[in-house]
């Protein structure tokens, strides 16, 4: 969400095979919008933002591409090329400053002052989608990144009641095992296993230990907690199946909707995998924040403006940020892809008890921003550890001096 990006890095909407829209080209350069939110639930929440656009006389031109990071590797070579898209998705936050930074972005000041988006976003998203107090982006979606999900029927037919702290979460997975289905369906990818460590830190280290983690606190990182946290980790390999090397985030989730795994742990995204199968929360299946832990990892998706020095494709970008901050577009767009809207004015009526439940802890102030909108840096080197830990049989010792020394280098 973090479909993600899911922060510049981070696949948040999931990789694909092909996008459900397709538009017709126009003449003028840059008009294309370039993302990653090919999933079924995503492109239906994604024709909602075409639809406002096009009603206000603008083409979409649709670039689907199959993960963020060559996304944003082919979006940064037509700018330098002259050659840009109109909007490219991001996470909003670190990734969308470091490129305003390095001049590969118009503002859309002009049109957030016209139309007062500081009135109607929280104070960090405003805060995270401006450079130099300017508008780099329009931010669209809060998305909440830790969930568990889970399928009922697999736990009624273990026997095994749902279970709200990580040592009953622990106790659950030998009987789901026993009982013939996957205990926790995870793909094979840095993003997806990096996913899965954030809820064994905030189950086994807690959200005290896991906000420090985020900081960069290098005394918590480099501490016995971290040890622990990744032979926590270490122990849920067992749990997993063999099918996981290489699996996108989609057919993972995919297991747990058609009743062959129990739990998976991702981001707000994957409600909508859920609810495209008719599937009704809180009857067929459950969403929960990290087992005991009341923390929400928050993170910002929006759309970024690469840089042009035309007039035209310019008044077009602001075209596009005006419809993607439309207060009802928001709102729509959002209950079904299963986010929250940016704007706090936006309507959250019919919003399932999964979302609900994230106002809540939002409101509570039981929140933190996740790695994903942090430094590239930082993420980067968190999920190469992860994943190399995760994927050998590298000690929980090693992979503590690892990152800790990864860490220090940047």
């Amino acid at each position: 969400m973090f479909k993600q990006q899911r922060p510049a890095k981070f696949v948040f909407a999931g990789l694909m095979a092909a996008s459900m829209l397709a538009f017709a080209p126009i003449l003028w350069a840059g008009g294309d919008v370039v993302h990653w939110w090919v999933g079924d639930a995503e492109s239906k929440a994604l024709k909602v933002i075409v639809d406002e656009f096009e009603r206000g006389g603008g083409k979409w031109i649709d670039s689907p591409q199959n993960d963020s990071e060559a996304a944003h590797t082919s979006v940064k070579s037509r700018v330098i090329g002259g050659n840009p898209p109109a909007a490219v998705l991001m996470v909003v936050g670190s990734a969308s400053q470091e490129w305003a930074e390095g001049g590969l972005l118009n503002d859309v000041d002009s049109v957030a002052k016209a139309e007062n988006w500081d009135a109607v976003l929280p104070d960090g998203v405003a805060s995270a989608s401006k450079q130099n107090g300017k508008y780099i982006a329009a931010p669209v979606f809060i998305s909440t990144v830790n969930w568990r999900y889970a399928n009922l029927s697999v736990l009624q037919s273990a026997g095994v009641d749902e279970p709200m702290s990580w040592g009953a979460f622990m106790t659950s997975l030998p009987r789901i095992q026993k009982a013939g289905y996957v205990p926790i369906a995870v793909g094979g990818q840095d993003w997806q296993e990096t996913l899965l460590f954030d809820h064994v830190a905030l189950g086994a280290g807690g959200p005290q230990y896991f906000r420090e983690l985020l900081d960069g606190n290098m005394d918590t990182i480099d501490s016995d907690d971290t040890t622990r946290v990744f032979a926590a980790m270490r122990t849920l390999v067992p749990y997993t199946d063999a099918g996981k090397a290489g699996r996108g985030w989609g057919d993972t989730n995919n297991l747990v909707i058609t009743g062959k795994a129990a739990f998976f742990f991702m981001g707000d995204w994957a409600k909508g995998g859920f609810l495209q199968a008719n599937k009704t929360p809180g009857q067929d299946f459950s969403c929960h924040i990290s087992p005991g832990s009341g923390m929400v990892l928050t993170a910002v998706d929006g759309f970024a403006f690469p840089k042009t020095s035309s007039s035209s494709d310019q008044a077009i970008q602001g075209k596009l940020a005006s419809a993607m901050m439309n207060k009802d577009v928001q709102s729509k767009a959002a209950l079904i892809k299963g986010a929250l809207p940016a704007r706090t004015d936006a309507s959250t009526e019919g919003f399932d008890h999964c979302s609900q439940n994230a106002l809540r802890l939002l409101a509570n102030g039981s929140a933190a921003l996740h790695w994903n909108v942090r430094a590239s840096g930082f993420n980067g080197v968190l999920k190469d550890v992860v994943s190399q830990f995760w994927n050998s049989d590298m000690s929980a010792a090693q992979a503590r001096k690892i990152l800790v020394d990864g860490l220090k280098q940047l």
